[in-house]
């Protein structure tokens, strides 16, 4: 009777099974301990590139699946060293368990052990060593990666999209390397966050995102884009210039504390200012704070429109099968007609009568004009107003930046996960804070050094007729953007409409032009509502 036989083989990484003659050395010497005892060799199963701490290889798994089968190929599994089956001594015991159910002896061509007590009580002292010896290898390894990041290397794995290796310097046989902008990818990168932060108009969604490079062919190293790979970009601290290496521990997956993360300064492809504004943005739009019908929908005042009443938003109703949109109140739509006095309006009409209002009482040229130039110019003869309040915005400036720290300081010491929601959530508040803080106080120090306003009549004209012009005839969603850049809120009652803005949003917008200013992210800071009884008027 013939006695067959499968080969097994095995290299830790895919450089191993590259560059060095390990698995066919392996190939070549189990093939000879099997001629030499008259075995037919009927299968070899090579494993390049894979550790032996883990079980879930393919070909040790196909393995595993064709010596259990009922038909039985083959009589013994034949392996260089035991440690090539398994360095797990726990996963090595169950698999030789499960290959002597099924009538197959696992054998090592260098280490002759027996199948007797003795060579059971050698084969387990021997997989032990060989699970302690993968163990701290892996142990010194990880530790010389650490070191490898702190010094500004790269340590080989595959560069983040927009990013390329190139070697720096030759160490002994080793090159040391580090990233470098792939300008090609670093468009593509550029691109997205423009198109995330609205840089060329109404910041666009996740899907959107992906949808217009998917229209246009872009790819992402020859395969397509999915939300949850525009996501992982978008959320990526590495394009402002700080990359964290050791954040998820590569057995598992699970992700380590930050105390554990070690940074590594790149090559930024944007600035950290833009990746805090797309960090707000995304949040803004996550749907457990925000209903997705506020984010995307068409409705002009989503998110803006509120009831007079109770505060809650007003958001969009159906009548007649769909035939008439109004607004109702939500409150009074969730919890019933005892919730809330409400009110409910048409949509077409409620949009029109705001949108006049606005056009007519705040961007009229000539109105808007005097708005603008005498919250300038009140603001640049109260000088020593202006320093006070210069004062309190550096103040708040560093509060900011001293509650990020402590946030920060929390994590490392383990009172709050990285991975906390609420934590992220704080974080990109406090640094979109921080940021607009820093933009104000440059503004507001220029104007106390200048003593001029920042915008002219004739910016003023361009920027009230286009404003009027997307309010009136843009599409839905630049009307709907357009409206939260010109209104802050939108209180609405049966005899009176109460809208208020932010005279600084419209004297930025003014001053940087409207192609310039993100809808999506602003600071409120003066109401633009001048008279108490203006933007009053009877809906009946």
């Amino acid at each position: 009777m013939t006695i067959r036989a499968a080969i097994y083989v095995r290299v830790s990484t895919v450089r191993q099974a590259e560059r060095d003659l390990s698995l066919p050395d392996q190939i070549a010497q189990c093939r000879a301990y099997c001629d030499a005892r008259g075995w037919q060799v009927v299968e070899v199963f090579s494993e390049p590139g894979a550790s032996a701490l883990d079980d879930d290889r393919p070909a040790f798994q196909e393995l595993i699946f064709k010596a259990t089968r009922i038909d039985k190929p083959f009589d013994f599994v034949v392996v260089h060293s035991l440690s090539r089956f398994s360095r797990d001594s726990l996963h090595s015991e169950l698999y030789v368990r499960q290959l002597r159910k099924a009538g197959v002896e696992l054998v090592s061509i260098t280490q002759d052990i027996g199948t007797d007590t003795s060579g059971e009580i050698v084969r387990k002292i021997l997989n032990i060593f060989d699970e302690h010896q993968s163990r701290e290898n892996a142990k010194h390894v990880h530790r010389a990666m650490m070191e490898n990041t702190r010094q500004g290397f790269w340590n080989g794995s595959r560069p983040p999209f927009g990013y390329s290796v190139e070697t720096k310097e030759r160490r002994g046989n080793k090159d040391k390397k580090v990233l470098v902008i792939n300008e090609e990818e670093a468009r593509i990168v550029r691109k997205m966050f423009a198109l995330a932060v609205g840089t060329d108009g109404r910041p666009m969604g996740i899907k959107a995102i992906a949808s217009y490079f998917n229209e246009r062919g872009i790819t992402r190293r020859g395969r397509r884009f999915s939300t949850g790979g525009v996501y992982d970009l978008l959320t990526s601290s590495t394009y402002h210039g700080l990359h964290y290496f050791n954040r998820r521990d590569s057995r598992n997956g699970k992700p380590r504390p930050p105390s554990q993360w070690v940074e590594l300064l790149v090559p930024p492809i944007i600035d950290e200012q833009i990746f805090t504004a797309v960090q707000a943005l995304l949040q803004s739009r996550n749907p457990k704070r925000v209903p997705p019908r506020v984010v995307n929908g068409p409705t002009l005042l989503a998110g803006v429109a509120r009831c007079g009443y109770c505060g809650a938003a007003l958001i969009q109703n159906t009548g007649k099968g769909g035939l008439y949109r109004y607004y109702c109140c939500s409150r009074k739509l969730r919890e019933g007609a005892t919730a809330c006095h409400g009110l409910r309006i048409r949509m077409d009409r409620l949009d029109q009568i705001v949108v006049d209002e606005v056009t007519s009482q705040v961007l009229d040229p000539d109105q808007l004009h005097v708005l603008l130039t005498n919250y300038l110019k009140s603001a640049a003869t109260q000088v020593d107003e202006n320093k006070d309040r210069l004062s309190r915005m550096r103040q708040a400036h560093k509060d900011a930046e001293a509650a990020i720290v402590r946030l920060l300081g929390l994590v490392e010491k383990g009172l709050m996960e990285a991975e906390d929601t609420n934590l992220k959530e704080r974080l990109v508040g406090l640094k979109v804070q921080r940021d607009e803080l820093a933009q104000d106080i440059a503004e507001l120090q220029k104007r106390i050094t200048s003593g001029a306003p920042a915008i002219t009549p004739d910016k003023i004209m361009k920027f009230a007729t286009l404003l009027r012009d997307q309010l009136h005839n843009g599409p839905p969603e630049l009307r709907q953007a357009c409206a939260r850049l010109a209104m802050r809120e939108v209180s609405v009652k049966d005899e009176e409409i109460r809208i208020t803005g932010s005279k600084a949003v419209l004297a930025r917008a003014a001053a940087q032009g409207l192609d310039r200013v993100s809808p999506g992210v602003l600071s409120f800071v003066r109401e633009w509502r001048a008279r108490l009884d203006s933007n009053q008027r009877p809906l009946a």
